[in-house]
């Protein structure tokens, strides 16, 4: 652990540390705002989320019904039609769907375009927005572990957020991966602090009922907690196992019932049927996984298909500590590297390794908190050089379209600038349609220039604490 050595003289508690004990209250507002604001009010893979919400709350079923527009990547199971996802996120959006029908019913706005589009902004607000700010809580809190600077762990935070893929996968509609990473990485920050064990296993549990690949980072945590509690005494040591597994088992009970309803097996999933009946039917896919490739190695690292260098750039400094060697006491970095390795491989095996239609290689989201941990071994120049390229790369994924390519997305963000798809949606579709007014040309700027004041008043006197205390920020 890199403690910075405080200078004889120097008052143990400072006016930064003072100001610290706001500090992730400020990082959650900060984060949640800057989500909410950049959020869209549609997605490629939010239909697949939408019609089983719908479904569940409309006919009380998960089963898909006639009338709705089908999305991609259904499966017929005794003839009926599911969407193949886990069903968690579809029983969070339900009392979201509820509200917004009603908000909808009561301004006069029926089922269509408008309608999902504030559906998309009611469950960026209400979940999506506060779970990745208690996401950035919890890095901040880890790498406390690791750092005691608090400048370059605030750095850090906020690119972990804004200079990753996570940003993209926070606002441009609803995708599983943002939600499995912060309820995975909460999960691993309460760990390191030896806290409340049921409620780790409660978000591991919730990670679990929303992604039926987040048994693979559920392994590794829970190989983590149990390295973590091995000096217990059997006694406390079972007490505590109790705990994580009662609170993973009410979500993974579930999850198993909602399997043995829909495909008469409790360990069959809508998904592996889908897969089985694409194989019978000729698909060129032959198993859900397979030794990785040179197509998937170089896709997933270096090629601006889906590279994770190009659209994480952070990642060479991931790269370059691990190099390096740094590790700590706590093993902190140590399973960051095996973690995010892991991850990686298992990525290069899966038969959709590239992820079709999104924006970078978004199967390796999970592993992005795990990739800024072992960074805070590095300089806070370096940091801040690479840090802002990895920010700019993602404001232009959240401001452009997906592409297969990141160069076309840059290229793309260079002759737009800033955008922000839900104002875009405000004076293409809500005006013209609602007030009969036709605007040609809405920039942002101004929208950018208040938040940014906004954020940055928020901010003033940790500024302020910090410029005056360099000892914790060289």
């Amino acid at each position: 652990m890199n403690h910075e050595e405080i200078p004889s003289g120097q008052p143990m508690m400072t006016k930064i540390q003072e100001t610290s004990k706001n500090i992730s209250f400020k990082i959650f507002i900060t984060v949640f705002i800057l989500i909410v604001f950049h959020t869209a009010p549609n997605g490629s893979q939010s239909d697949r989320y939408i019609v089983a919400t719908r479904s569940l709350v409309d006919y009380g079923t998960f089963a898909l019904q006639s009338g709705m527009s089908n999305p991609i990547d259904t499966v017929k199971i005794n003839d009926n039609l599911y969407s193949v996802i886990a069903p968690g996120l579809p029983i969070l959006f339900a009392p979201i769907y509820y509200l917004n029908h009603v908000i909808m019913n009561a301004i006069g706005i029926p089922l269509g375009e408008v309608f999902w589009a504030f559906f998309h902004f009611f469950t960026n607000i209400f979940i999506m927005a506060p779970v990745v700010s208690f996401a950035a809580v919890a890095m901040f809190n880890t790498l406390k572990h690791l750092t005691d600077r608090i400048s370059k762990q605030l750095l850090l935070v906020f690119i972990f957020v804004f200079g990753s893929l996570a940003f993209f996968y926070a606002t441009n509609g609803i995708w599983v991966h943002a939600y499995t990473m912060s309820f995975v990485f909460i999960a691993f920050s309460l760990i390191i602090a030896q806290k409340n064990n049921f409620f780790v296993g409660v978000l591991l549990g919730l990670a679990q009922v929303i992604d039926y690949v987040a048994i693979l980072p559920i392994f590794w945590i829970l190989g983590f907690w149990v390295y973590k509690v091995r000096k217990l005494t059997p006694k406390y040591f079972i007490r505590e196992l109790f705990l994580v597994s009662f609170g993973y088992s009410i979500f993974l009970v579930a999850l198993l019932y909602y399997n043995y309803a829909i495909t008469g097996s409790a360990f069959q999933t809508p998904n592996s049927l889908f897969l089985q009946y694409a194989q019978q039917q000729g698909s060129e896919i032959k198993s859900m996984f397979s030794l990785p490739s040179i197509a998937s190695l170089w896709g997933l690292s270096f090629s601006p298909y889906r590279g994770i260098f190009l659209y994480f750039p952070m990642t060479f400094l991931f790269v370059f500590s691990l190099v390096k060697k740094y590790f700590d006491r706590e093993k902190i970095v140590l399973f960051s590297y095996l973690f995010v390795g892991f991850t990686f491989l298992f990525n290069s095996t899966y038969y959709a390794w590239s992820g079709d239609s999104c924006f970078g290689p978004r199967h390796l989201v999970m592993a992005i908190p795990f990739i800024i941990l072992p960074i805070a071994n590095c300089q806070n120049k370096i940091i801040k050089i690479v840090g802002l390229i990895s920010i700019f790369v993602n404001l232009a994924g959240v401001s452009t379209v997906p592409s297969n390519n990141i160069l076309t997305n840059i290229v793309m963000f260079l002759y737009r600038g800033l955008f922000l798809q839900w104002l875009d949606f405000i004076y293409k579709i809500i005006l013209p349609r609602y007030f009969n007014i036709n605007l040609y040309l809405v920039t942002p700027f101004f929208l950018y220039v208040l938040v940014g004041f906004l954020i940055y008043m928020i901010w003033r006197p940790v500024l302020q604490s910090i410029a005056q205390n360099k000892i914790l920020t060289t």
